[in-house]
Order: structure tokens, then C-alpha cells, then sequence
């Protein structure tokens, strides 16, 4: 054995040691960690990328599963085609999934969730015109299992919001589904392809097939072979209240406030207005488990009038109401003993209600924003060590007051918004016009020089089209944001980025006039030109385009 820990011929001579150990490690180290860095930053990139192009494949392949689960039986009944296109629209959706389940497996290196035989037993089916309770009990199966192998949540965070769902139904869905969601929107006669038309949202039948989370499907990814487009533009939350707010369509107020009484009286409430339930379930599966309580059909109308529109309208769009409410059902869990459900309704008072309104809180007042925030950590850890009772019930009447606080805080907010708003908007066009003023005011100048007093009409001919043409660039811009609706996030997604890109080209023009004589050979340049060739036009021209690039800007920036 070796009697020392590191043998002497194995070391470097210790005046070697002395003099180059720390540059030798330094370069080491820089040669090893650079490239390493490089490749752990290229490699955790590119599997989160995977991974989010996995998710979207999945959740594409649910959505389709889950359409052929709903609509097969509208094709095939009893092992007969009742309906010829739906049944080739089944066949060609059911090959789809297999080339969409491919393109997961060439992203995941194989099938994760274990659906591939139950697919091809599906393609099978359909192909054999299999009877509908068996095909629509084999897509459960493979939704089911995409869901849990994939971690797909398949009803929102909270219940939807009728306030908020109908202005976004209307901005984005009316203009082909029509306002009362009838199917009779102004573009139906426009829209390509013509064929399937708008779905009528009122119709029984129709509704009696859908669920809200394949609406979500719908909105998020389209539907393939019709005019219906993919509102992926939309978050993921308003989707949900898109998804929720047609089933609400078709049922009247009164109707929802009767059901609401009947099934209170039956004490079915609790367990059928969970959000996750109603999201997943279809008008005909709520029917079935409600239809033993009410055999007679006008009450089980009424119950489900609740249940898809009732509910809704309890719900708020305000968060410091939603936490509110949240809080509220977290005392009441935790006066009944569960304390683990009564912490998680707690955070989701944090997540779902007081966060969204945080920022604006914190721009108000940020001392108090931030002593409700820590009121709401103590009132969780408060709940999780199991306090008493009269200390959690204290506790909870501080927070709802300072929430209710928070709200007449940020109810006076509109003006100070208003207020904002204005100073910005004032500050681009004051900004944009001076520049163009300036240019305005070198060429009157160069033009007073030269003895070109006869030209200066054109000159204000010129900025006075420009300001013209502006305006009705600013009209425009409104119309076709206002019309397409459908689209509105797209269209200034792309605003910014053309604002984004004419201010690079602005500032690079500015930095290659920065010079004084390059900036006055520039304009006497122009101007002369236009002046010794008579070019009227071109005089026009120049003063033009040098007061409505700026007006141009100025649309771009308000737009965006």
C-alpha cells in the first residue's frame, strides 16, 4: 500500500504549484464551465419545450376524443347510419387521432398514457358502425386516461362569471352566433365554409350533447373542415367563461331562481354544483342524475337552469369579492372540522380572488395592500396549525373588513385611471407631434432661405393631408379591431410588433441624421430636389410623409 494519501511522483514540483495553480484552475474551470453551462441552458430549454408541445398535443388529442365520444351517436344508431356526413366526419376525426397520438409519441419516445391499441379499437369501431354506447363508452376510457397520464385539468380554477362571460361571448362569438347565441350571427352569410352553420346555443338537442369543457376544446384548438376558428388568443380562464356562458343561453332568470329552491329542498346542491362536475357532464348527464329527484320534466328544467345559469350569476367578476366569498366557505369548512379543505379554499381566496387585484391595490395604497396580504399568511397558517376557533373567527372579521376596505379603495380608482390613461396618451401625441413639427420647421425654414415663399402652400398642403389621413388610419384601425372581434388579441399582438419595428427604424433614421450638416444636407437635399425639377408633388410628398409617419406612430402606439 501506498504510505502517503497522494504519491510524490503524482505532484507537480511545489515551485510549479506556487507560481500557476490559480491561473491553471481558473482556465480550467472557465473551460469546463462555459461549455457545461451552455449545454444545461440548451437542455433545459428544449425539454421544457417539449414538454409544453407535449401538453398541447395531448390536450389536442382529448379534444378530439371527446368530440367523437358527444357526436358519434348523432351518425350512427342501433349499427345504422342515421346521418351520411356526420359518420364520415366520425371516420375521418377517429383516423386524425392516430396521427395525433404519433405525433405525441415522436415528443415523448413512446405512449405515455397507453391508448394506442384502445385508439386503433376505436378507428375499428367506427369503421364497423359499433353501437354508440360502446364507441361513446370507449372515448371515456381514452379521455380518462390522456387526462391522468398527461395531468390535464379539465374544469377551471373557480366557477365562471355571467358578467364576465357575456361580453367576451359577444366581442368574440356574436358576430356568427349572434348575441342571443341562436346561430344567427351578421357573418353567417360570409363566413367559409358555409356548411356546418353557426351552432344554434338554445337548441335542446345540440346542447344536450355538449359539456363545457368540450366548448373549451372547441375555442382552443377550433374545429377542423368548418369556419369555427381556433380564440387560442384568448387566456385560458376566459375560454372557461366563453365555454360556461353558452349553456347558459337558453334558460331565463326566473327559471334559474325556481331550480335553485328545488334542489335546496332536496338538499342536492352541494353535490352538483361543483365546478369540476359541471364542466366535465353534459345537459343530458346532469338530467340523468337530477331526473330521480324531479320526475316531472319542468322541474328538472328548472334544476338545470340552476345549475347552467343560476350558478353563474352568483358568481363575480370583482376578486376582492370572489376572496371574499372563498374566505367565507374557508370559515364555514373549518367550523364544521375539515381543516384541510378549509386551507384550501383559503389559498384559493389568495390565488383566485385577492392576487388579481393586488397590483392595483399596492398602486393605491401599498402599506395597507401589504398588511391584508400578511393578514391572509397569518389566516392560513392559522387554519393549518389548527387554531381555536374564536382565534380563526377574529381573525377571518379583520380580513373581511379589510378587503371590504379594498374595495372602496379601488372603487374611486376610475378617475385616477382615467387620469393616467390621458397623461400617457397626451404625452405620445405631444411627443410624436413636436418631432414632426420640428421636420416641418427645418424645411419652412430652408424654404424662407432659398426664396421659395411661393412654395410654402404646398408645404401645409402636405401635413394637412398628412393629418387627415391620419385620422381616418385611426378610424380604420378601430373599425377592423372593433370587427374582428373574434381576432382583437392577435391584431394588437401584431400592432406592437410592427410599433416595435418602426421604432427600431425610426431611431436608426434619427441616429444617421444626428449630425447638424448631415441633418441640413438631408433636408436641403429634399427640398431643393423637389424644387428644381417643379416636382409639386414631390414637394408634397416630403411634408407628407414627414407628418404622417408620426401620425402613423401615434396610431400604432394607441393601438398597441
Amino acid at each position: 500500500m501506498l504510505s502517503e494519501p497522494f504519491p510524490r511522483f503524482f505532484r507537480c514540483p511545489e515551485p510549479l504549484l506556487k507560481v500557476r495553480p490559480n491561473r491553471q484552475v481558473r482556465t480550467a474551470s472557465r473551460l469546463i464551465s462555459y461549455p457545461s453551462a451552455c449545454f444545461c441552458a440548451l437542455y433545459c430549454f428544449f425539454l421544457a419545450s417539449s414538454l409544453a408541445l407535449a401538453d398541447d398535443e395531448a390536450r389536442r388529442l382529448v379534444a378530439f376524443v371527446d368530440y367523437i365520444g358527444g357526436d358519434y351517436k348523432k351518425a350512427v344508431r342501433a349499427g345504422k347510419v342515421i346521418h351520411q356526413e356526420e359518420y364520415q366526419e366520425m371516420r375521418e376525426f377517429s383516423l386524425r387521432t392516430l396521427e395525433l397520438l404519433n405525433q405525441l409519441k415522436a415528443v415523448e419516445n413512446g405512449d405515455k398514457a397507453g391508448v394506442e391499441s384502445s385508439l386503433m379499437r376505436l378507428v375499428s369501431h367506427i369503421e364497423q358502425k359499433e353501437n354508440e354506447k360502446i364507441v361513446g363508452e370507449l372515448a371515456q376510457i381514452i379521455k380518462e386516461k390522456l387526462i391522468a397520464a398527461y395531468h390535464i385539468v379539465p374544469y377551471p380554477r373557480r366557477m365562471p362569471s355571467l358578467q364576465v362571460g357575456k361580453p367576451l361571448f359577444l366581442q368574440n362569438c356574436a358576430t356568427c352566433h349572434g348575441e342571443g347565441g341562436k346561430g344567427n350571427g351578421p357573418s353567417r352569410e360570409t363566413m367559409r365554409p358555409k356548411v356546418p352553420q353557426p351552432a344554434n346555443f338554445t337548441d335542446p338537442e345540440l346542447m344536450a350533447g355538449l359539456s363545457p369543457f368540450k366548448a373549451f376544446n372547441a375555442t382552443t384548438f377550433g374545429i377542423e373542415r368548418t369556419a369555427m376558428p381556433d380564440f387560442s388568443a384568448l387566456t385560458e380562464e376566459e375560454r372557461w367563461e366563453v365555454a360556461f356562458y353558452i349553456f347558459s343561453l337558453r334558460f331565463p332568470p326566473e327559471a334559474a331562481a325556481e331550480g335553485k329552491r328545488l334542489l335546496e329542498a332536496k338538499g342536492l346542491t352541494e353535490e352538483l354544483k361543483n365546478v369540476a362536475t359541471l364542466s366535465t357532464l353534459s345537459d343530458e348527464e346532469l338530467l340523468e342524475r337530477i331526473g330521480p329527484y324531479f320526475p316531472a320534466k319542468q322541474e328538472a328544467f328548472k334544476a338545470l337552469a340552476y345549475l347552467r345559469r343560476g350558478l353563474m350569476e352568483n358568481q363575480s367578476g370583482d376578486p376582492l369579492i370572489v376572496a371574499r366569498t372563498f374566505l367565507s366557505q374557508a370559515m364555514g369548512l373549518y367550523e364544521k372540522g375539515d381543516k384541510e379543505k378549509a386551507y384550501q379554499k383559503a389559498v384559493e381566496a389568495y390565488l383566485d380572488g385577492f392576487e388579481l387585484a393586488e397590483p392595483a391595490l399596492f398602486s393605491r395604497d401599498a402599506t395597507f395592500g401589504r398588511a391584508v396580504e400578511s393578514q391572509l399568511a397569518e389566516f392560513r397558517s392559522s387554519l393549518k396549525r389548527g387554531d381555536p376557533l374564536s382565534q380563526v373567527q377574529r381573525l377571518y372579521q379583520e380580513i373581511d373588513a379589510g378587503l371590504i376596505r379594498a374595495s372602496e379603495l379601488l372603487s374611486g380608482g376610475d378617475t385616477w385611471n382615467a387620469g393616467y390613461a390621458f397623461s400617457n396618451a397626451f404625452a405620445i401625441i405631444v411627443r410624436e407631434g413636436l418631432e414632426a413639427a420640428l421636420i416641418l420647421a427645418a424645411i419652412l425654414a430652408l424654404l424662407r432661405m432659398t426664396g421659395a415663399v411661393e412654395a410654402i402652400r404646398y408645404i401645409h398642403l402636405g401635413w394637412i393631408l398628412a393629418l387627415v389621413c391620419g385620422l381616418l388610419t385611426w378610424a380604420l384601425a378601430q373599425t377592423v379591431l372593433t370587427f374582428s372581434g373574434s381576432h382583437r388579441e392577435s391584431m394588437e399582438g401584431v400592432t406592437t410588433l410592427v410599433a416595435a419595428i418602426v421604432l427600431f427604424y425610426v431611431g436608426y433614421w434619427l441616429h444617421t441624421k444626428a449630425e447638424t450638416r448631415k441633418w441640413q444636407r438631408f433636408i436641403h437635399d429634399k427640398v431643393h430636389g423637389a424644387l428644381s425639377s417643379q416636382r409639386i408633388l414631390a414637394l408634397i410628398g416630403v411634408s407628407f410623409f414627414a407628418v404622417y409617419r408620426e401620425a402613423f406612430e401615434v396610431v400604432l402606439f394607441y393601438q398597441a
